[in-house]
């Protein structure tokens, strides 16, 4: 796909990668069969490399099972600085269902000996920005500490995102232990936007009336600040809906919203349909083609109603 179809400011298109190895295919490097991010470039606007943790015991940080530095990730850190030198934005996600990154290692009594080390590999691989998928208990004071440290050491073009459930969105369910809506209020200019998941019970993007209620839920959240994950293959979980649903209720969305729409996310890569583990990369593909005729027609509306109020008459 031509690397015009995404534009800089087109709605984002993003994908979990924590699959770095397919074992159901055969091996095409020492380490299995390799799943290569690069047929991504000019797809994707976000790659959202999973999933880091910290671990109490030793004071390291692990990207899934070993060590970031580790050789298994040699071919990957390759590929990914690529995909940064087009402009992708490469955002690191840290925790999700592994306990421990948030309780114990980032409480008060313990963030001056773990944050430090997690710090140090997002500068040595000049990661874009952090993903918090927080899934489990965790303070609202130890949030905010954990977002302000994070812009005032990195700037203000270092991406910070969540990644509530969706319902935690409307004060309902929540794997989070802190409100998100208190959260929003006290730092949601820090906060780039949410990566809510529509799935595993926890609210479905198809049809779109979760995705409403949480746009429109208190004060409100402005839709531009608001990624709708889904499930990209049913082998991921419960809630999987096919892509045709989810192509839907993007179109759905972006009228209704005037074309403001925060984009959609796709957990994870390396099974993604229709494509399937032997070409994972045409979920994204369909969803960058729906984003870039939203992005179109936004245009043309634009353009048409500049038409108009040039040619009105004026009043005497």
């Amino acid at each position: 796909m031509n690397s015009s179809l995404v534009a800089a400011d087109a709605h984002r298109v993003a994908i979990y990668y924590q699959s770095q190895y397919d074992n159901s295919l055969a091996a095409n490097s020492p380490f299995g069969h390799y799943v290569t991010v690069l047929p991504l470039i000019g797809v994707i606007t976000h790659l959202l490399l999973a999933a880091f943790h910290l671990n109490f015991d030793d004071v390291s940080v692990h990207l899934n099972d070993f060590v970031p530095e580790a050789p298994f990730f040699d071919q990957m850190w390759g590929e990914i600085a690529i995909l940064q030198s087009t402009g992708i934005k490469v955002i690191g996600m840290l925790g999700g269902a592994a306990p421990g990154t948030y309780n114990p290692c980032l409480t008060p009594e313990n963030f001056d000996t773990y944050y430090p080390v997690l710090a140090g590999y997002i500068t040595r691989y000049h990661i874009d920005g952090l993903d918090l998928d927080v899934e489990q208990d965790m303070p609202l004071d130890d949030a905010i500490h954990l977002i302000k440290t994070l812009k005032a050491d990195f700037g203000d073009d270092f991406i910070i995102t969540l990644a509530p459930v969706a319902s935690a969105l409307v004060e309902g369910a929540n794997l989070s232990g802190f409100d998100y809506i208190e959260l929003e209020n006290k730092v949601g200019h820090h906060i780039s936007w949410y990566n809510a998941q529509f799935y595993s019970g926890f609210g479905t993007f198809f049809p779109d009336d979760l995705y409403l209620d949480i746009v429109g839920f208190g004060q409100g959240l402005d839709p531009s600040r608001l990624v709708a994950t889904t499930l990209t293959s049913p082998d991921e979980g419960s809630g999987f809906i096919d892509i045709d649903s989810v192509t839907s209720s993007v179109q759905a969305l972006a009228q209704k919203q005037h074309f403001n729409f925060g984009g959609v996310a796709g957990w994870e890569y390396f099974n993604s349909l229709p494509g399937g583990n032997n070409q994972p990369y045409l979920w994204a593909n369909l969803m960058a083609s729906t984003m870039a005729e939203l992005q179109t027609n936004q245009t043309q509306l634009a353009k048409s109603k500049s038409t108009r109020s040039r040619v009105l008459p004026r009043s005497k």
